[in-house]
């Protein structure tokens, strides 16, 4: 029953899922890629359901190093989720049709499951993996009271250290950028593909 509840949230959410292939072209952080679809497109691609250390984090560098190690240049399958307004897809990252690289983050101690941001099926598995890598003392867990990167985040914020000018200033930059080189968006990917061309 549950399972059905979650299709029937996803439909309503998300019209329809596509999946598609592509090259990692960067690994910006634990949970942030570039990935060159086929036709040389790069699309910017946000791991579904984790978060990874920030950068500037502890752990942040370690996380960004242990995704890069698994999937940097490599061939994976996007299997997206959701797109966010600023056009970032929202996906599970498959490597070698296997397993996701969220599951390999997680099982390895490099991010967390994002409770209530993670609704799926899978989530319990990847939740499941976060509580062994936590009671083998695996990556971050090594610190026995790590600070979660949303509250990391918000701890940034209320500090003064992070401020709204910049991440407007990135928005515009990006959305002008697209503009310009005229991609699309990997929904826009999907109906070509579903068309054959």
């Amino acid at each position: 029953m549950r399972s059905f509840l979650v299709f029937c949230l996803l439909v309503v959410q998300v019209p329809f899922a596509w999946a598609w292939q592509g090259v990692v072209d960067q690994v910006i952080d634990g949970d942030s890629l570039k990935i060159r679809h086929e036709s040389g497109r790069i699309y910017d691609v946000r791991l579904y359901g984790v978060d990874a250390p920030e950068l500037a984090q502890t752990n942040g560098p370690e996380a960004r190093d242990a995704a890069k190690k698994l999937v940097g240049g490599k061939s994976v399958n996007v299997q997206v989720i959701n797109v966010d307004p600023n056009g970032t897809a929202v996906a599970v990252v498959y490597v070698n049709d296997q397993y996701s690289l969220q599951a390999f983050l997680v099982g390895s101690g490099w991010a967390w499951v994002y409770d209530g941001h993670c609704g799926l099926k899978i989530c319990t598995r990847w939740q499941s993996m976060e509580t062994q890598a936590k009671a083998a003392n695996r990556g971050l867990w090594i610190n026995p009271h790590p600070v979660s990167p949303w509250k990391w985040r918000q701890q940034r914020h209320a500090t003064g250290k992070a401020t709204s000018v910049k991440p407007a200033t990135v928005k515009k930059r990006k959305t002008a950028k697209r503009r310009k080189t005229g991609k699309k968006a990997p929904a826009d990917i999907s109906a070509e593909l579903q068309a054959g061309q």
